[in-house]
């Protein structure tokens, strides 16, 4: 209870001291005030830290809490309301061009007579609460933590894939072995994987991909269409159902498939009595590692690089506290995560002798403590609460980093003042990412070379301890939760399917903050949005749901909508009155309100671009919104407010953008003002032009490809539909030294209907793959492509740097194309030449070409193919 109170408080002081700071509060008269209250809920801060101590043994400290936990949602609600005006101001006076006099008609007295009173209300409920405080024995504390004490370690996580199948090496081949044998007596097998919670079973099952859906009929469908007369191995991960009857009409549904025989079902699951139930044909019981191999899992984790250092005293300690994981691999990870950071043998003897070691009598009970171990020692009290948040996704499901981070902003859990002006709200989300991984609450899952990591999951088990860490204040109906009028929770998961009754649903928790609804029916939606003004984060995954209801314009506390796995196709112009709405993700959308540039505090827009044929300019006027950080596309059009130019401002734009209509952009000069140059996080670029357009100066579209240049920290890089006659100076090595992008990783050149050449790309140092489709005008890959010149010049700098001493053995070879592994070459109409690699025959140097080449698609064999030793696929 007492972290979710100093959740609250620390969302108040965050909020309370730039608004304290805003002239607004000076010309209001409140400045004092809510100076006063910051210093209060210090107060109240220092506080709850003894009550943290004492709530264990103390109802009165206990019932304390929850009274302060009501007080400071009211005061949250105060200050967002407040927070709200400020920003309704700044949209009025931009819209006037001009600073306007705070007392004007929009800003009645009446309205800053009421701030003030709610203001002086919350500070007079938290003296009387210090005085309680007072007569039930509390004291304060210590200080509130700094920004410095709150940081976060930012280094890299110690993910390592091959910890997930330490010790496991022998009854995977067990299990490929029962799904390979023809030895069955009936038609469609299940093999059964039976094992506790954390044991890994879904590691050992995952030979498939789940689908997305909770549906059975949906699912039987899908599979039909996909299966039928096929070979097919079904993978049903954690299986409850012990009920014989539904199984066998499970297992009709499935027989009338109509798959090859052969196919079978691997399932995994807790019980023995689910298994049998299944009349599974071969039973397989996981078992627990072994001592050695529970070593090599912990060994990988807790001693990665960046972590403890290995000593034979830290060693000694680690192989105590392995015996207490009792072999259980998530056990295991959990705590080698914990340990990783924990660099100081002292450090690693509290956890030893921690007394949740024994709050646990069965194995599976030791593996949540464990989890609680982990979750009590993390660095910090945003973190927990990030932990805690992860509770409103469904058990299982695919969660999103950059979704994730999102909701943490708009729960308000992590902010910039807490990256003590040097971070951003999302680099600092992601630190708190970065430390959940580490402690193995939650795994990875899809990760590329670019952006490393991009979503998650948490173990059921791990799922359980981050509601039950919560205190009530997340509720998820998955589980069987009953929802009624109970104003201590705050984060609502809705999940509904058709035909269900809704016995679960008896009332609306009047203090809501969180709505994921998630269904094929979206019948109870708008009744909880009725109650629900107060929400920061709605997100909706339910294809029923075909309209937002115009009352969503009220929810002045909105910050998160997220609307993409809907029917929804329009927004409501009241959605330009959300002036607090930081993330906004829709689908298919056919239009948008005019006043969208109201929403000043948007950073993250998500939403799909074709609809329809052609892209279109959905946003017109995009530019005004300033702090924008995902836009990821943008349609040039001769329409007001769609000019490429509209991209300037947006200075802060990262991860991918796509550009579409660059046919519409004139010169030089207007290609240059969108300054992509200077937009450092941008990591993914996508150029297109319309390549049905023949009516375009070949000067004028070189020019305006010129000033398209990229900033040079850019990985992946696309071009389409180009029809100038050469490459910009940017691809190109600079005097044949300088590689300006160095750090592409990807390149994609597609329909360049003029060029003759290809660049020089043989000096990327980290181009991993490279596709070059419909380049209908080059009939030769000369020695250019290797960007040989590069390499000669240094090298005859080099000599004549030495003496004339230095023999042909010292020189270094020259490694083209280092990292490249896949590379695709399609559609090349009039190619009638590849040349190889040649290097004069008075340089010294020898020449490796595509040394890390593993997947190539290519329609022209040039004659060096055959040297390509580490090819796999062609």
């Amino acid at each position: 209870m007492a972290d979710t109170v100093l959740s609250f408080v620390g969302v108040i002081l965050d909020k309370i001291l730039p608004l304290a700071a805003d002239e607004i509060s000076r010309v209001w008269g409140v400045e004092k005030d809510l100076q006063k209250l910051a210093k209060k809920v210090e107060m109240m801060e220092a506080l709850i830290f003894d009550a943290k101590c004492k709530q264990s043994t103390s109802k009165a400290v206990q019932l304390w809490l929850k009274r302060l936990r009501s007080i400071a949602r009211d005061a949250e609600i105060v200050l967002d309301d407040f927070g709200y005006e400020v920003l309704r101001q700044k949209v009025e006076n931009r819209k006037r061009d001009k600073v306007r006099n705070f007392f004007s008609s929009s800003n009645p007295i009446s309205f800053r007579t009421e701030m003030a009173n709610k203001i002086k209300n919350v500070s007079a409920s938290l003296e009387e609460a210090y005085r309680e405080a007072n007569q039930i024995g509390l004291h304060p504390a210590q200080i509130r933590m700094t920004s410095a004490d709150q940081k976060e370690d930012r280094s890299t996580d110690p993910f390592v894939d091959e910890s997930q199948t330490v010790g496991r090496g022998v009854e995977a081949s067990q299990v490929v072995s029962m799904l390979i044998s023809s030895d069955y007596k009936k038609d469609l097998p299940v093999i059964s994987i039976v094992g506790m919670g954390g044991q890994g079973k879904t590691t050992l099952a995952q030979l498939g991909k789940s689908a997305e859906t909770t549906n059975t009929e949906a699912l039987v469908r899908k599979l039909q269409e996909n299966l039928k007369g096929k070979n097919y191995l079904l993978v049903l991960d954690d299986i409850w159902n012990e009920n014989r009857e539904k199984w066998d009409g499970m297992r009709g549904r499935l027989l009338a498939i109509g798959g090859a025989p052969g196919s079978k079902i691997l399932a995994t699951t807790r019980s023995d009595e689910v298994a049998t139930a299944m009349q599974a044909s071969r039973l397989h019981h996981l078992d627990i590692l072994s001592d050695d191999h529970s070593w090599m899992l912990f060994e990988k984790l807790a001693f990665a690089d960046g972590g403890a250092r290995k000593t034979q005293y830290l060693a000694d300690i680690g192989r105590r506290i392995l015996k207490k994981c009792g072999g259980v691999p998530l056990a295991i990870k959990v705590i080698g995560g914990l340990l990783y950071s924990k660099k100081d043998g002292s450090e690693w003897l509290k956890l030893e002798k921690s007394e949740i070691w024994n709050e646990s009598t069965n194995t599976e009970g030791g593996v949540m403590s464990v989890l609680k171990l982990s979750y009590e020692n993390l660095p910090s009290l945003s973190v927990k609460q990030c932990f805690a948040s992860c509770s409103i996704f469904p058990k299982d499901a695919d969660m999103r980093k950059e979704s994730l981070i999102q909701i943490w902003m708009a729960q308000g859990l992590i902010n910039d003042a807490k990256g003590g002006g040097h971070l951003q709200m999302e680099d600092i989300g992601s630190d708190c990412f970065n430390v959940l991984l580490r402690s193995s609450l939650l795994q990875a899952g899809y990760k590329n070379s670019i952006n490393g990591i991009r979503s998650c999951r948490m173990h059921d088990l791990v799922h359980d301890l981050s509601l039950r860490v919560s205190n009530n204040c997340f509720l998820n109906t998955e589980n069987g939760m009953v929802v009624s009028h109970n104003d201590e929770v705050v984060h609502l998961t809705v999940v509904l399917s058709r035909g269900k009754m809704l016995k679960n649903i008896e009332g609306i928790p009047p203090n809501l903050q969180t709505l994921y609804y998630i269904g094929d029916d979206g019948i109870m939606l708008e009744d909880i949005l009725e109650s629900s003004k107060y929400l920061s984060v709605l997100k909706v995954d339910c294809r029923a749901v075909t309209h937002l209801p115009n009352a969503v314009g009220d929810m002045k506390h909105l910050r998160h909508l997220d609307i993409s796995r809907t029917g929804i196709t329009a927004l409501p112009d009241s959605i330009t009155k959300l002036y607090n709405l930081m993330t906004l993700k829709v689908s298919r959308l056919e239009e948008i309100p005019k006043k969208f540039s109201n929403l000043i505090n948007l950073r993250h827009l998500e939403f799909s671009m074709v609809f329809g044929g052609w892209p279109r300019c959905l946003f017109p006027g995009i530019g005004q919104l300033a702090n924008l950080r995902t836009l990821p596309y943008f349609m040039v059009s001769q329409d007001k407010g769609c000019q490429l130019e509209e991209l300037e401002h947006l200075r802060n734009l990262q991860g991918e953008l796509e550009i579409f209509g660059l046919e519409n952009v004139s010169s030089f000069e207007s290609a240059a003002k969108a300054k992509l140059s200077e937009k450092s996080s941008i990591q993914s670029l996508t150029l297109e032009w319309d390549d049905t357009n023949e009516d375009c100066d070949d000067d004028n579209i070189n020019s305006v490809m010129e000033g398209l240049q990229p900033h040079p920290d850019l990985k992946s890089l696309a071009i389409n539909g180009f029809k100038g006659s050469r490459f910009p100076s940017w691809m190109v090595a600079k005097d044949h030294v300088t590689v300006l992008l160095r750090n592409l990783v990807h390149l994609r050149l597609e329909k360049l209907g003029k060029c003759e050449q290809v660049p020089s790309l043989g000096d990327l140092p980290c181009l991993e793959s490279l596709a070059m489709v419909s380049l209908h005008n080059v009939k030769r890959i000369g020695a250019e492509f290797y960007g040989l010149l590069t390499h000669l010049d240094i090298n005859a700098r080099s000599s004549a740097s030495c003496s004339s001493s230095t023999s042909s053995r010292e020189a270094k070879p020259v490694t083209l194309f280092p990292k490249l592994q896949h590379f695709r070459l399609r559609n090349m109409k009039r190619l009638e030449e590849w040349s190889d690699a040649m290097v004069p025959s008075d340089s010294s140097s020898s020449i490796k070409v595509f040394p890390s080449l593993r997947f190539e698609g290519l329609e022209v064999l040039p004659e060096w193919m055959g040297s390509l030793r580490n090819l796999r696929k062609l």
